[in-house]
């Protein structure tokens, strides 16, 4: 780290990185997926959602089927 606030950056990522991380393991353990998804398994579905600008209005590409079956199981506000 080349000074303090690097550092400081870089501990403030890690630590919003963890409490999103347990938030998502929570959230397994309530609905019972933990035995079929992992933390990083999500993130990986998730990482697919992907939208698109045309003509000033956001549209929603098309999702893998695995990802549309995690959003819908996990209830996730993504419309």
């Amino acid at each position: 780290m080349h000074d303090d606030y690097t550092l400081e950056g870089w501990m403030f990522i890690n630590y919003l990185s963890l409490v999103y991380y347990y938030k998502i393991y929570h959230q397994l353990i309530e609905k019972k997926l933990l035995d079929k998804y992992s933390v990083s398994d999500v993130l990986l579905l998730l990482s697919k959602f992907r939208k698109i600008k045309i003509a000033n209005d956001w549209q929603n590409l098309e999702l893998p089927k695995q990802t549309k079956i995690i959003i819908k199981q996990l209830n996730l506000p993504i419309t």
